[in-house]
């Protein structure tokens, strides 16, 4: 996980160094792309995956609850930072 950290702080390094050359400003489209195909390549491995499949059940009700936990816990933290750092004292 370290490497992958790494890896991201030198990716964002290398952003800041070349986003003033002209050719490197469209490389956001580019990347959409790339993300594009590569969800499009986990729905093909998800798709042909026989184990995930009879599991998915299983499988999506976690994933609901997972999601649903971290949407609640998100919009809570959210509300609070507002209420605590953007919220102008009414007193």
């Amino acid at each position: 996980m370290l490497i992958v950290f790494f890896i991201m702080v030198v990716g964002v390094g290398v952003g800041i160094g070349v986003r003033s050359i002209p050719p490197f400003r469209h490389v956001g489209k580019w990347i959409s792309g790339v993300i594009y195909f590569l969800l499009f390549l986990l729905g093909r491995e998800v798709g042909t995956n026989d184990q995930l499949l009879s599991s998915l059940s299983t499988l999506g009700i976690q994933a609901l609850l997972i999601t649903s936990g971290a949407l609640v816990g998100s919009i809570f933290c959210a509300w609070g930072i507002y209420k605590f750092l953007f919220q102008k004292d009414e007193r």
